[in-house]
């Protein structure tokens, strides 16, 4: 069994990270020593990014990543794990008055409890309320301390993952047409920018492609990618025919 290179893995880092990374570190030796699954806490995408590129350092334990569904951003590393025994809760936000609420109401009316971001997920806001995946270890006392988000009044029951709409998730559409489906393009087309604007965007590792930090501004995009622009949000990508001056018809699915 390998016992990794703890030093290596840590080269580097900087606080927060680092403390994180530590934490993470040890508990994959645990798994590889005991083999009992253990589980990190949950990592932003450029965390996760970190995260990847230094996972060759880790103990030899089989790796997973997991944020409580398939395509979420937000994810904990679990050694020996299967998803199933991922501690992630998800809870179900709901009340009367709460249409126009964004992520970042929830988000902060969360943050408010005094959490650390790292035990919080993805918040998925919809039609009258709000999915939040937590860490189970204080999926009761989100439940027993929020009682507003926006001023509203709201209620707060943990939920099977599989029972949440997640396909109900708000979003606006914004279409346009693409010379071709290069990431600068579309990232354009989301950003309201110009094509310039956008590859500063993505040069500077502002761009996520299906999770993954975008390196290409050329980088093909598909029908059903998911992009995530730090500061402006994340949009699913449809793709359509061309147009009569075969320029490619795109319509981004910006959630809220």
């Amino acid at each position: 069994m390998g016992l990794g290179d703890k030093s290596r893995f840590l080269s580097g880092l900087e606080e927060p990270e680092r403390t994180l990374f530590a934490k993470i570190y040890d508990r994959a030796v645990r798994a590889a020593r005991f083999g009992d699954p253990a589980f990190g806490d949950f990592m932003s995408m450029d965390e996760l990014t970190l995260f990847r590129e230094r996972s060759r350092y880790l103990p030899e334990v089989e790796l997973r990543e997991y944020g409580g569904y398939e395509d979420a951003e937000r994810r904990m590393p679990g050694f020996a794990a299967d998803d199933g025994e991922f501690p992630i809760s998800a809870l179900k936000i709901s009340g009367k008055r709460l249409d126009g609420l964004t992520h970042r109401d929830y988000l902060g009316a969360l943050m408010s409890l005094g959490l650390d971001r790292h035990k919080l997920g993805d918040i998925i806001v919809s039609e009258g309320g709000a999915a939040v995946f937590a860490a189970a270890d204080i999926a009761d006392y989100i439940v027993n301390s929020l009682g507003e988000v926006g001023r509203s009044p709201v209620r707060i029951e943990v939920v099977d993952a599989a029972s949440l709409e997640l396909g109900l998730r708000r979003f606006k559409e914004i279409k346009g047409t693409v010379a071709t489906p290069r990431l600068d393009s579309v990232v354009a087309l989301m950003a309201g920018k110009g094509r310039s604007a956008a590859c500063d965007l993505i040069k500077a590792g502002r761009v996520y492609l299906n999770g993954a930090a975008a390196v290409r501004t050329d980088q093909r995009v598909a029908d059903g990618d998911v992009i995530t622009v730090r500061g402006l949000g994340k949009a699913a990508v449809e793709m359509g025919g061309l147009s009569k001056k075969d320029r490619t018809f795109v319509t981004l699915k910006k959630y809220a």
